[in-house]
């Protein structure tokens, strides 16, 4: 009897060779230092020169890499020279969401979407984290915009403090940071939104069953509320929208 023949491997069944560039894996290496705890945070790093002699590269690749790192909050460049790891927070880490992603008609939806599902956890959330001092304080803040619904600009400042006491209160600074993030991107459409009769007391209504429903601790009712509030946000922006659309035609 003559001998099975050994299947041999087809070109399909082959991963793929991952090719990976210089500058790539110029800041895995940087990461990995990090990650280690060799480069700690807030420690300067060695000069692009001294990196490129150190990893045997050349220099345009180190710089493409730190600017990758810059870019993810990572590494950051001081005035006057220098490179640090930053505090490497997540305040920090999570900053370029703001820088990279802007809002326009294509994507203002997915933006709804994204504050309904983040907000409505948030709520379920903060049913078990939230203190008697903070949900006293945001009565105080519901109460002081009452009577700023006739001034958009001193009720953003308020506004804007009422959604980041929330965040504050979750002890979670990773979504902290998301929430605050979803809330800037949309920030210069719902200005527009704010100079809107009618849209600043929908707001204090809303802020108002936000805080009662903290009061009572119910994790349901908490992100019922939110998640009206985000209805409300996403019906009176894209109205404004649609409005400055219609002014730049």
């Amino acid at each position: 009897m003559g001998e099975d023949k050994q299947e041999r491997p087809s070109l399909d069944d082959m991963a793929p060779i991952e090719r990976v560039s210089v500058a790539e894996q110029v800041a895995r290496n940087l990461l990995d230092l990090i990650r280690t705890g060799s480069v700690r945070p807030g420690q300067q790093l060695p000069t692009e020169r001294e990196l490129a002699a150190t990893l045997q590269v050349s220099r345009p690749s180190v710089r493409e890499a730190v600017r990758g790192l810059q870019i993810l909050g990572v590494l950051r460049a001081r005035q006057g020279g220098g490179l640090f790891v930053t505090s490497l927070k997540a305040a920090e880490i999570l900053a370029p969401l703001q820088m990279l992603i802007t809002l326009s008609a294509d994507n203002f939806e997915s933006l709804h979407e994204s504050r309904v599902v983040v907000e409505g956890a948030i709520g379920r959330l903060l049913a078990q984290k939230i203190t008697s001092a903070t949900t006293v304080r945001l009565r105080k803040m519901v109460e002081i915009q009452k009577g700023l619904t006739g001034n958009p600009v001193a009720f953003r400042v308020s506004d804007m403090e009422f959604h980041r006491t929330l965040g504050a209160a979750l002890d979670n600074p990773f979504l902290e940071r998301i929430s605050e993030s979803l809330y800037v991107l949309g920030f210069e459409y719902r200005k527009i939104a704010w100079e809107t009769s009618g849209v600043l007391a929908r707001s204090v209504k809303d802020h108002e069953e936000i805080v009662t429903a903290l009061e009572a601790k119910d994790p349901e009712r908490i992100a019922a509320a939110m998640v009206r509030h985000m209805r409300s946000v996403h019906e009176t922006t894209k109205a404004a929208m649609t409005k400055k659309a219609k002014k730049n035609d």
